[in-house]
């Protein structure tokens, strides 16, 4: 979020720059707050200052927006003498960063880390390959292209599994109820004399 420490007051906008610690004023109190307090939207800061103050200061309107600004603004003493520039920076939370914009640090706040699943060590471990790590990620997420899915999405598609053609299609049918399916588990664990899951929480557990 860019945000604007106002100095001299001639360059950030009244209106529409972020330099209140309530955010943008036109997000505040609308698109008539303008019209009612006789600022344009183009106003920069320096616009609503008079020598001794905030110029709605002198207003006796009774007006809920205007009451609502002089709330909100900050003391206008400390801007009237200020000598330096109106100053930009770059902060992904308020309060914290260098002020320095940082693409990592907006992939940050724009994809906030989630609680890892019981299952990532199943599927993300060393030596793993890449193309079944990624199969059992999108499967253990139930976001395979299967033909339930297909359907829900409004394709007209056939719902038989494609495999036994006997039920309709999801990812449960397809990995252990189908019986084409089944004879790919038998044929591995009854060597093994492994009992097949029965869902996917039994296998990625």
């Amino acid at each position: 979020m860019v945000f604007c420490e106002v100095g001299s007051c001639i360059t950030a906008s009244f209106w529409q720059d972020n330099w209140t610690s309530l955010g943008p004023l036109i997000d505040l109190v609308g698109e008539t707050g303008p019209q009612v307090t006789g600022l344009s939207i183009n106003a920069v800061v320096a616009d609503a200052l008079t020598s001794d103050g905030w110029w709605l200061d002198r207003s006796r309107s009774g007006n809920p927006i205007i009451t609502l600004l002089k709330a909100c603004l900050p003391s206008a003493q400390a801007l009237i003498m200020s000598e330096v520039d109106d100053k930009y920076g770059w902060y992904p939370v308020a309060g914290r960063g260098t002020g320095i914009f940082s693409t990592s640090e907006t992939w940050k706040v724009l994809h906030p880390d989630q609680s890892s699943v019981v299952w990532h060590k199943a599927v993300w471990f060393t030596g793993r390959i890449p193309k079944h790590a990624f199969i059992s990620w999108v499967a253990a997420r139930n976001r395979m292209i299967t033909r339930d899915r297909l359907i829900s999405w409004g394709l007209t598609v056939p719902s038989d599994c494609v495999l036994c053609t006997g039920h309709n299609e999801n990812r449960h049918h397809l990995f252990f109820d189908c019986a084409f399916s089944h004879q790919v588990w038998s044929h591995f664990l009854t060597r093994m004399n492994v009992v097949a899951p029965r869902d996917f929480d039994a296998v990625l557990r």
